[in-house]
């Protein structure tokens, strides 16, 4: 498996709230701007339209705390969770939960905000700083009853995930899509928030933009017949937006993404404002399948749907959220007939298990009760469950039955082309990449190249080529710099990060320009920390807005354990330390589990050569992920650089262990062992390296040095002649395999 950093999920309490009452609509911040209008503007011209979104999830998306809108027993009920208590009740028409807070000492709260409506109700707590916190334990609409959302963990008040701490903050985490207009407006320095909105739900204008210059006009008409093209003009989403463009509006939302920006522009696109999480692991299932929260947007890029320009529109009603109809019936909408018969279906008509969704959109629950299903429309694979663990419709079904079985009836219906020749073939490449690395070389440099994938795939197999970058996919990577695609060019920009430096100043600085915030932003970041001497004036410029752009969007996350992490990476690329430890250290502080920043630390205080605290630091993340392999390899690392080579070997031994298929793990233990004379085992590492990787020059250069330490020409000669076939410009190969023939 492909070596990844796990870190905790950044959970998005954005929830897909079902129809409910209508209730009455306040805010406590006073900061309509001229541009944005109000619901209220739109409803006597589209008197049908405001109707159906009263009653739909997006007008639920937020609420004041009052009897209209609280859906929990306030009546003095409790709910217990691993030993604590909450207390439900009302005073004086007020709502108040009794637990406890972040001192974890017992206190009664105020509920000020509910948040969604349906399946689950969550409530929102007021605290110092204008943070609005959500409680971890919601309410079951449906079975109407107290749950908790992380059932299985015990979450103490110094917990990122307590309900008083950072994952629980309403600002960061769910504000910017449960209101309209907001501005989440961080102070970095006091970690403070100004939070405003126009109003307090998911009203008309978070769709189709501030309203004033349409409502204007329209008044202005009296009685005429308004041009149609001016009017779509003004306004965002309408029936004249394309399916691509509809569905990246809608994206901004439905996303698991990072915010570039304080506040949404509806004027920019989707990728000037967010960097969308590609789908790879932790998130993902290695073939692109939902296993974390995804939000529908990278999983919809992967369908043929998308593909072929169907959007969110096609099968849901706009304003109420709901499907245009219902079973088969929708999917019929498109598709022949004969797709919903015996002869295809190979279930029982009329039945749970022939309804297209259940085998082309399998679902998940999310905070525990909400169930979300994957829009990637797929057919089932059961031949990558046999091959990589991954889930498939088939198997969710019948759970008593194998994979095996499962592959050998579709191929027994479909035949043998049907499930592999396919639109979806990324999936088992992405799939191998996760489980066998650079051995997925090949298929990954065909999918990032090939135009007919999707995007979002073709940018996964960059993220893969950029974990194992070498002369192969080096010359790949750099053209696809010039890709149509932003989000190709982004992730081809990113992929490049292990070039040395001279190689990133000659290749990106074009990329500078780029019309797209994300490519600025990724580009920027790249080249942050080298020497831009040789940049051309307007590169320098370009350099210089990037590099804005880059700091706005490290400012904007800063209040995240993620955020904090970032910042740090982007000091200590510029060789600002002391900064680079504050924030790692802040990182750390707000969330103790995240690893990642435990890393980060522990490799730059090995580069500073205080690796006392390097060692110190990697024994905690081993403390905390006894299984985590990095963390072994990099304390063998450091053990080896300390001079005590033997104490290195039982950490090598376990990094393997636990990353079997990593050859840079082999490779390092080798040199160790070539270190220490062993030189039978130094070999075998080396060839277990070459075996993983064998277009790699620096395991070929190494089992090259071995031999000839060992004055063993014959097997150097072999590696020499590989070395300078992988590089046929390296004058060092050509003079160690010279040498070699001399000593022949």
């Amino acid at each position: 498996m492909v070596s990844v950093l796990f870190v905790d999920a950044i959970f998005f309490v954005t929830y897909c709230n079902r129809s409910g009452k209508k209730r009455k609509q306040s805010s406590n911040y006073k900061n309509q701007t001229n541009a944005f209008v109000g619901a209220e503007a739109c409803k006597s011209c589209h008197e049908s339209e405001y109707k159906k979104w009263g009653k739909s999830d997006h007008f639920h998306a937020m609420a004041v705390a009052d009897s209209q809108n609280v859906r929990g027993d306030f009546n003095n009920s409790h709910f217990k969770n691993n030993g604590v208590t909450y207390r439900f009740y009302k005073r004086k028409g007020k709502y108040y939960v009794h637990t406890k807070g972040e001192d974890g000492n017992y206190h009664s709260y105020q509920i000020q905000y509910t948040f969604g409506w349906t399946p689950l109700q969550q409530y929102l707590i007021k605290f110092p700083g204008g943070k609005y916190q959500a409680l971890t334990v919601a309410w079951d609409v449906n079975k109407k009853n107290w749950f908790f959302l992380y059932p299985k963990m015990k979450i103490t008040p110094h917990d990122w995930l307590h309900w008083s701490k950072g994952a629980m903050t309403w600002n960061t985490m769910c504000a910017d899509c449960h209101s309209t207009n907001l501005h989440q407006n961080l102070d970095v320095k006091t970690e403070s928030f100004h939070t405003t909105w126009s109003e307090i739900n998911v009203s008309c204008e978070s769709c189709h933009g501030p309203g004033k210059q349409h409502v204007d006009y329209m008044h202005s008409l009296h009685g005429k017949k308004p041009d149609l093209n001016l009017m779509r003009s003004q306004l965002r989403m309408t029936k004249g937006t394309s399916a691509h463009k509809l569905v990246s509006e809608c994206a901004r939302c439905h996303s698991l993404r990072e915010k570039f920006t304080n506040a949404f522009q509806h004027n920019e696109k989707f990728l000037d404002q967010y960097d969308p999480q590609l789908p790879h692991p932790a998130d993902y299932y290695p073939d692109g399948q939902i296993k974390h929260e995804d939000y529908v947007y990278a999983s919809f890029l992967q369908s043929k749907m998308y593909h072929y320009g169907v959007a969110c529109t096609n099968c849901h009603n706009p304003h109420t959220y709901k499907l245009i109809a219902t079973g088969n019936k929708l999917c019929l909408n498109c598709h022949a007939d004969k797709y919903n018969t015996v002869t295809h279906t190979h279930h029982k008509p009329n039945t749970s298990a022939s309804k297209c969704i259940n085998c082309h959109m399998a679902g998940r629950n999310y905070m525990q009760i909400d169930f979300r299903r994957d829009h990637s429309f797929r057919i089932p694979r059961p031949d990558l469950t046999e091959k990589y663990n991954t889930p498939n419709a088939c198997n969710n079904c019948h759970t008593n039955k194998s994979a095996k079985w499962a592959e050998n009836n579709i191929m027994k219906w479909y035949g043998q082309k049907s499930p592999i020749d396919h639109f979806y073939n990324f999936t088992g490449v992405l799939a191998k990449a996760d489980k066998e690395g650079p051995k997925a070389e090949d298929e990954l440099i065909a999918l990032a190249q090939n135009k007919s994938q999707p995007a979002i795939a073709r940018a996964t197999a960059l993220w893969y080529l950029g974990q194992f970058l070498n002369n192969k996919s080096y010359p790949v990577i750099k053209k696809l710099l010039t890709a149509k695609n932003s989000l190709v060019r982004s992730n081809a920009v990113r992929a490049l990060s292990g070039l040395p430096d001279q190689m990133k100043e000659e290749d990106l600085p074009a990329l500078l320009s780029d019309t797209v915030r994300i490519v600025r932003i990724a580009t920027a970041n790249q080249l942050t920390g080298i020497n831009t001497s040789n940049f051309t004036d307007e590169e320098q410029k370009a350099f210089k807005k990037a590099k804005k752009e880059l700091q706005k969007n490290l400012n904007v996350n800063a209040y995240m354990p993620l955020g904090q992490l970032n910042l740090a990476e982007y000091y200590q690329k510029k060789k600002e330390y002391s900064k680079a430890i504050t924030a790692y250290k802040s990182a750390l502080t707000k969330d103790p589990h995240l690893n990642q920043a435990r890393m980060s630390l522990s490799e730059l205080y090995n580069q500073l050569n205080d690796n006392e605290k390097a060692i110190n630091l990697l024994r905690v993340v081993i403390k905390q992920e006894p299984d985590f392999g990095p963390a072994y390899y990099s304390l063998a690392l450091v053990t080896a650089q300390t001079g005590k080579e033997k104490d290195a070997i039982p950490y090598f031994r376990k990094a393997v262990s636990l990353m079997k298929n990593n050859a840079r793990v082999y490779y390092n233990w080798a040199i160790v062992l070539q270190q220490l004379k062993r030189y039978k085992s130094s070999e075998d590492k080396y060839l277990h390296a070459l075996k993983e990787n064998p277009g790699n020059t620096d395991y070929q250069y190494g089992i090259t040095t071995l031999y000839m330490q060992q004055k063993k020409y014959k097997k150097a000669l072999l590696h020499a002649h590989k070395l300078v076939k992988l590089q046929p410009g390296n004058q060092r190969y050509r003079y160690i395999l010279n040498t070699i023939k001399n000593n022949l």
